[in-house]
């Protein structure tokens, strides 16, 4: 996930400059809603934030500026869930693989329904760029990412998997969910709204760690 320094032209230094931010991000979704996609130009943003062109541009590059933004803003207010998300995961770790693995599934599917639910079809044309993890670990540095904590949690589960190299099965797994989720963005985004869709992919993932060392590999 870019910063948001990175999505701003230049940094707000006056109320009245964070307003007329506000302002900019609730005319691009007033328009995603109500109008779509293709209304999307900065001159209509301006129309609707009812401010001048030359001020959206001294913040924004471009609408796809604004929408990093925007994305920056929403996940900005999901950090006050990743304590309860931390926590909730820890105290299912012990318990069960098949539960850790279905809530790990979960949180990240409901993310990008958050986020394609507020950007509408405009997410589709950017959701490669996003990344969660890497945006809150700028926030919080010694937060450890999914691919660094998982080999720990596969670990209490050692004796029902089948996967011997943790470090590479949690990387696998990682990559599994994103590039499935990314992938049916780009074909069927509808689809991540199925409960099937989650059903399957902890399926898929189970059965991965369960039964690698079942599979004959080809001489």
């Amino acid at each position: 996930m870019s910063s948001r320094s990175s999505s701003l032209r230049r940094q707000p230094t006056q109320s009245r400059a964070e307003a007329t931010l506000k302002a900019i991000r609730e005319a691009c979704l007033k328009i995603l809603e109500e109008e779509g996609l293709k209304r999307l130009t900065t001159n209509r943003i301006a129309e609707v934030a009812g401010v001048s062109i030359g001020s959206l541009y001294q913040y924004y590059a471009d609408k796809h500026a604004i929408a990093a933004d925007i994305c920056n803003e929403l996940l900005t207010a999901e950090l006050s869930e990743v304590r309860r998300i931390d926590q909730h995961t820890l105290s299912i770790v012990a318990n069960s693989l098949e539960e850790m693995i279905a809530f790990f599934v979960r949180e990240y599917i409901a993310r990008h329904q958050r986020l394609y639910s507020k950007l509408k079809s405009f997410y589709l044309e950017m959701h490669w760029h996003y990344n969660f993890e890497d945006y809150v670990h700028r926030r919080h540095p010694r937060k450890l990412k999914a691919v660094e904590w998982l080999p720990t949690a596969l670990e209490q589960h050692r004796n029902s998997i089948g996967v011997s190299d943790l470090n590479l099965a949690a990387t696998l797994v990682v990559n599994m969910i994103e590039g499935t989720l990314h992938a049916t963005l780009d074909h069927n985004a509808e689809l991540i709204f199925d409960p099937a869709f989650e059903r399957e992919m902890v399926a898929m993932i189970l059965s991965y760690l369960k039964f690698a060392d079942r599979v004959t590999q080809p001489l």
